[in-house]
């Protein structure tokens, strides 16, 4: 499967998916950037708290900035939330759907 198939594919798997810990694709985009080069982007809702990555290993701009260290109860919280997607995702969606890529960076927070 080429990579603009594969890319649809993703879109529309996603396209139905409503599930509390999971962010809403606002839109898609693929195209050619100003150099030539194919791009594809899922545009999702903003989520001010940025990326778990950031919480866990902040930067010294970040640490100055406005981001904490989590305690252990927030720890617990977020792994519960990404549980209960991954659970959604993969036995209560209307097509089961494994999550390939998931890391830190990957993981977005909205309240903490």
């Amino acid at each position: 499967m080429d990579l603009l198939k594969s890319f649809s594919a993703e879109c529309e798997a996603m396209r139905n998916i409503r599930h509390r810990n999971l962010v809403k694709i606002v839109s898609s985009s693929s195209g050619l950037d100003f150099q030539g080069n194919e791009f594809r982007a899922l545009i999702y809702e903003f989520m001010p708290n940025g990326s778990l990555e950031k919480w866990l290993h902040p930067t010294e701009e970040d640490q100055q900035k406005m981001f904490h260290r989590l305690n252990l109860l927030q720890r617990i919280n977020v792994v519960i939330d990404v549980a209960c997607a991954l659970d959604y995702l993969h036995h209560h969606c209307h097509r089961q759907i494994a999550h390939c890529d998931l890391k830190p960076n990957n993981i977005f927070l909205t309240v903490i």
